[in-house]
């Protein structure tokens, strides 16, 4: 290693050349890296899904959910198996675990569905099994016009959609208020009758209106042809005028039924302020910058807009702007944090090595960067907040070899020999050094689940870049030491500090067994005492941009009914448009996501998403100096006019849409803000048991008992019931009649299942022909439906038939298998945390647990027993891996004790940090405790090993005194890095302040324990 220092030192050109590639290395990397808010934190997963037209939830469940379930039970990787079965359909969502092959798992579900198989329906098409794709939401268009049809709206929309499609890392395209357009033909059952025509009969002959198949193939010599139909009619008149043979009568269609070309808004509708509009959701994959593909589609649609004359495109609910908007702001904040500690050292050391040791720094997070690009990892808050950690811990080791290169230059000694001994000699200390600080983050990597990859790129982040600045302090800074350092170029005297911190430890030393006492009892108690003062929450709150309104009505709400309510709701919130900084409202009927976090598609519910302006600054740095840092220089941003946070809106609109829960008798009403996405409630509890009455009682009682507690924002559970379900029994007499359940049904399914008869061509594509009874949706059509006899007579349903009423749940929730009931709420963490609300259910839980119930507790509380149980782990190894980096030091086993023994104690000065600026304990404060382990120690190793071999008074007066100086600079400069982040976390960046917060000040209490304390117990352990 010395001679590879020596030869790069020797050759300068190819030292410039290097360091010039790396550069552009990291800079390539920087403009083509993935960016986005948030690192993907979704663990793989697969969807089994199945489709059954017809079949209520419990019959789905029966007929062949359980049975697909007890196949999959006996695959391994499957860490969780979660079903949602719903009237008609059911998905089972299985989460593998982190060491599983996706693709093998796939193929053994497969294997598992297969053998299922023969005991699934026979009319039932066999369940499919994909991986689902890892998409992140980029941006949404609207598409509306005053002049065109919803059906011509749907072929552009369709159009677009594909076209997009195609574009490089767009994953999927999602239309919201869109059909397929379809040829219904509304049978006249009556009519039926009247002609004395068989249901079946009839329904065969529509059947045959259409062949989609090929016929043939003409090979004659000179005239090769394929022979085909013209699949089916051309218009609606074609098929009125249609003649049906029908048991050799010669029927023509429009006498027994109305036909219609039509796409039917059945499934979802969309609005773009409060307009009606079809609405592309356009998502990215894992891979592609959000800021350049926001951008790149922009510019593609607006060419596009030439083709579609009368059609307004709309983008709205942008990721990419608060992506932008936020990176700028962390980087500034890393601007920032670069001239403070460039200040610093300028002030504290010279002007010439805070040039030399600051310019280290960029040079370090470009190599991180391109590190990060090739492993696969984007920028995101999580990848910049790491860099952010330890932009001033960075400099340390720069620190350490130029201010040992320095002396030796002062001492007089030539240049080029001075950077030469002076970096040999820092070699081995501060390599271990900054080790200890790697080993301190490596056991994150020790976690499991989302929480692990969530917070994954913090560590490696951390650590690529202190590798990085290990290389720079090692091969290029000795040549820029050599040529741009001076002898006798300091700036600040450090002699009356030393004195002062002499008088200090001689008064601590003089009662240095006292002091040591007090030391490792007082600091211990204090420290448990205010830990135990403290709340936990899983993560900080964060100021969104988003504002959600999601709302249930009753099951059986039409979808235009459900559409109509939206609307005067989101026409309610835009008459306060000013008082929200309201930039965009839009709504989706249709389709939900729930208070529980899970999605939820019928008639009946309905999604507004409120798209909120940015709040203006608050701050002196978001204000004034982040608009230079960015070079926006936009010091009154038009778009930062927000005034309140989004909780304190999100309160607001919860008073003025709570109106409507009594008005409409909804089922669900609530108002959700924008969370980081591991943990989808706050509270989540599960019943299973096998009464379902005392399952319902239970879950009833809970919502009582959360109801009463202050502090909630919204509470549901997951016990909604469906639709009515009639079922058909045939009774005595439709028995002596020839009748049989099958044959029944076989005929009604025909008119009231709306099933596809055949399919058909036209110049837009495939449409389905379906027929159905003109009075479909009429309960007394039913009731009154004419069964053809054998003797050519009807009979009338209710004759024949006994209709059972009942009503099932709407869905069911399914978790490894067991069916489940649910309570969620979500809390307003500012004034207590999901924990505390739990313990107040305490008392309501256990008496349930003892009914028999299995309760079960997920949400915050799941996730905090993981993450208690990993960081136990990820603790035990960090201090061994601390304990063995420091056996290299330090020969001695007792001094390696001394030096760790700082590290528990220092933790007070984490807790403190807390509670001065009123945060609550997070999982990114523990994470940030973690990480300060090996952090605070380095100081205790300068000290140290110093203070090593000294027996006497004086010489360890002395020799601490000299320590002073680059233990106070290498601490101030860490936490003047992590300044912005601690006092002026903004946005999502509020998330891992409290990583900077327990590293900052935890780190200055550790300070002066390595100052104070360490020196104490050296003297009580050596008798000095």
């Amino acid at each position: 290693m010395n001679g590879l220092i020596e030869y790069f030192m020797k050759n300068s050109r190819l030292n410039y050349a290097l360091l010039l590639f790396l550069i552009v290395m990291g800079v390539h990397s920087y403009i083509n890296i993935p960016k986005e808010i948030f690192p993907d934190a979704e663990l793989d997963q697969i969807n089994v899904m199945g489709t059954y037209k017809g079949a209520s939830a419990v019959v789905m469940d029966k007929m062949a959910v359980r049975d697909i379930e007890d196949e999959l039970s006996n695959i391994s990787g499957i860490d969780k198996t979660e079903t949602t079965i719903t009237p008609g359909a059911f998905a089972i969502i299985l989460t593998l675990n982190q060491n599983a092959n996706k693709e093998a798992v796939l193929g053994r579900i497969k294997d598992a569905i297969s053998l299922t198989r023969q005991y699934l329906p026979s009319d039932m098409n066999e369940p499919t099994a994909t991986i689902v794709e890892k998409v992140r939401p980029l941006i949404k268009l609207a598409i509306s016009s005053d002049e065109l049809s919803i059906g011509q709206l749907t072929q552009i929309a369709q159009d677009i959609k594909s076209k997009i499609a195609k574009l490089d890392d767009i994953s999927e395209v999602v239309i919201r208020g869109d059909s397929s357009e379809e040829v219904l033909i509304s049978i006249n059952s009556e009519a039926v009758t009247a002609y004395g025509l068989n249901h079946s009969s009839v329904k065969n002959a529509i059947a045959n209106l259409s062949y989609t198949f090929p016929i043939g193939n003409i090979e004659q010599k000179g005239n090769f042809a394929y022979v085909s139909t013209a699949h089916g009619k051309v218009d609606e008149d074609e098929y009125r005028e249609a003649i049906l043979n029908i048991d050799d009568k010669y029927i023509r269609l429009g006498d027994i039924a109305q036909i219609s070309i039509e796409y039917p808004q059945t499934d979802t509708l969309a609005t773009y302020n409060n307009k009606k509009t079809l609405s592309l959701v356009i998502s990215k994959g894992v891979s592609g910058d959000s800021i350049v593909l926001s951008k790149e589609l922009r510019e593609y649609v607006e060419k596009l807009q030439s083709n579609y004359k009368d059609v307004v495109f709309n983008f709205y609910d942008d990721s990419s702007i608060p992506v932008k908007n936020r990176l700028d702001t962390i980087i500034s904040n890393l601007m920032f944090g670069l001239i403070l500690v460039y200040l610093s050292m300028h002030l504290l050391i010279n002007f010439r090595i805070a040039i030399i040791v600051t310019l280290g720094i960029p040079f370090s997070f470009l190599i991180g960067i391109t590190a990060i690009y090739y492993l696969g990892y984007s920028i995101n808050v999580v990848s910049l907040l790491g860099g952010l950690i330890v932009i001033g811990i960075v400099v340390d080791d720069a620190i350490v070899v130029s201010e040992n290169i320095q002396r030796y230059i002062d001492e007089g000694m030539d240049n080029y020999d001075a950077a030469l001994r002076g970096v040999k000699e820092m070699m081995l200390p501060v390599t271990l050094a900054t080790v200890t600080t790697v080993v301190a983050f490596l056991p994150i990597f020790m976690m499991h689940g989302e929480i692990a990859l969530f917070i994954a790129l913090v560590p490696i982040a951390v650590i690529i870049i202190l590798l990085a600045s290990l290389l720079e302090s090692f091969f290029f800074l000795p040549l820029h030491a050599q040529e741009f350092l001076k002898k006798n170029s300091r700036t600040l005297s450090w002699e009356p500090f030393q004195n002062l911190y002499g008088r200090t430890i001689v008064f601590f030393l003089k009662y240095k067994k006292i002091s040591l006492f007090l030391f490792l009892i007082f600091i211990p108690i204090a420290t448990f005492y205010t830990a135990k003062s403290m709340k936990f929450q899983f993560f900080p709150n964060f100021d969104g941009n988003y504002l959600y309104i999601s709302g249930k009505l009753d099951i059986n709400t039409p979808l235009k009914d459900t559409y109509e309510i939206s609307k005067e709701i989101e026409a309610k919130l835009m008459e306060h448009a000013d008082e929200f900084s309201l930039k965009a409202i839009s709504s989706v009927v249709g389709h939900r996501r729930n208070l529980s976090g899970d999605t939820q598609r019928n008639n009946s519910v309905f999604m507004i998403t409120m798209e909120l302006y940015d709040r203006e600054a608050t701050n002196w740095v978001d204000k004034y100096v982040n608009p230079i840092l960015n070079f926006s220089f936009e010091f009154n941003n038009p778009h930062n006019k927000r005034q309140k946070q989004t909780f304190e809106l999100s309160a607001r609109v919860k008073e003025i849409v709570e109106v409507y829960r009594d008005k409409y008798s909804m089922e669900d009403l609530g108002v959700m803000e924008d969370k980081p996405g591991l943990i989808k409630s706050d509270i989540q509890i599960n019943l299973s048991g096998s009464n379902d009455e005392e399952l319902q009682t239970s879950i009833q009682k809970l919502e009582s008992e959360i109801a009463k507690l202050d502090n909630i924002k919204d509470y549901s559970n997951n016990i909604k019931y469906g639709k009515m379900e009639y079922k058909i029994k045939i009774n005595s007499f439709g028995e002596s009649l020839g009748l049989s359940e099958a044959g029944v049904a076989k005929i009604v399914s025909a008119y009231f299942l709306e099933q596809k008869q055949a399919t058909t061509f036209n110049e837009r594509g495939v449409m389905e022909i379906k027929i159905k009874d003109v009075a479909k949706d009429e309960i007394a059509a039913f009731f009154n439906f004419n069964i053809p006899l054998e003797n050519g007579r009807f009979v009338r349903l209710s004759e024949v038939a006994d209709v059972l009423e009942i009503i099932d749940y709407e869905k069911i929730n399914k978790l490894n298998g067991n069916i489940i009931k649910s309570v969620y709420a979500n809390v307003d963490k500012r004034k207590t945390t999901a924990q505390e609300v739990l313990e107040r259910l305490k008392p309501s839980i256990e008496e349930i647990r003892k009914s028999g119930i299995d309760v079960a507790l997920l949400g915050e509380k799941e996730k905090n027993e993981q993450l208690k149980s990993d960081m136990k782990t990820a603790i035990l190894l960090a201090l061994f891996l601390i304990f063995i980096t420091l056996l290299f030091i330090f020969p001695k086993v007792k001094y390696v004790l001394m030096v760790m023994s700082v590290i528990p104690l220092s933790m007070l000065g984490a807790l403190l940090g807390h509670k001065l600026l009123g945060i609550n304990l997070s999982m990114p404060s523990i994470i940030g405790m973690l990480g300060l382990a090996g952090v605070v120690i380095n100081d205790g190793i300068i000290m140290l090993d110093f203070l090593n071999g000294t027996h006497k008074l004086d010489e360890l007066l002395q020799r601490a005194k000299l320590r002073l100086r680059p233990i106070v600079i290498t601490s101030l400069t860490t936490f003047l890095g992590l300044l912005t982040l601690i006092f002026y976390a903004s946005g999502q960046a509020v998330i891992l302040q409290p990583i900077a917060i327990s590293l900052g000040f935890g780190l200055l209490w550790g300070t002066l324990l390595n100052l104070i304390y360490l020196p104490t117990l050296y003297a009580v352990v050596n008798r000095v």
